[in-house]
């Protein structure tokens, strides 16, 4: 087994170093659509009933681009979890309080992305069927 060790970056082949992270954050992708459920079940889930509802009731590109970013800044954090995860399991096999909690606490960490976007849904949902544009409120003219 391998001990990974601090290295000191090259100053030198700075364009190598970028193309070694976008390699490695492709990987970090790759694995998250091959094995988190979350990605590959719930947010689908969620982006298809969301544009549903939004081509039902009409919602506006807006609303459309908040519900987008709100699932990017979910899809981030479930990817931080994971690596929590991961790197929990690693530390340890056996029961620990404090692993537990750490794991628990990412976990929150997507449960209130999951609830921004259900949220976001209902209120857009809401306002077309109450006929109030929450826009007209926030955008000038």
């Amino acid at each position: 087994m391998s001990s990974l060790k601090f290295q000191k970056p090259d100053k030198k082949n700075v364009f190598v170093n970028i193309w070694r992270n976008i390699s490695d954050s492709n990987h970090g992708l790759a694995i998250m659509f091959r094995e988190s459920s979350t990605v590959q079940r719930l947010i689908p889930l969620e982006l298809a009933v969301g544009v549903a509802l939004g081509v039902i009731f009409g919602f506006i590109p807006l609303e459309y681009i908040i519900m987008g970013v709100v699932l990017v800044v979910l899809f981030t954090v479930e990817t931080a979890n994971s690596a929590v995860e991961e790197v929990n399991d690693l530390v340890t096999d056996e029961y620990d309080e404090r692993v537990k909690r750490s794991k628990d606490m990412a976990s929150a960490s997507v449960w209130i992305w999951h609830l921004m976007y259900i949220i976001c849904v209902f209120f857009f949902l809401f306002c077309h069927l109450a006929h109030f544009a929450w826009w007209a409120h926030i955008i000038p003219g």
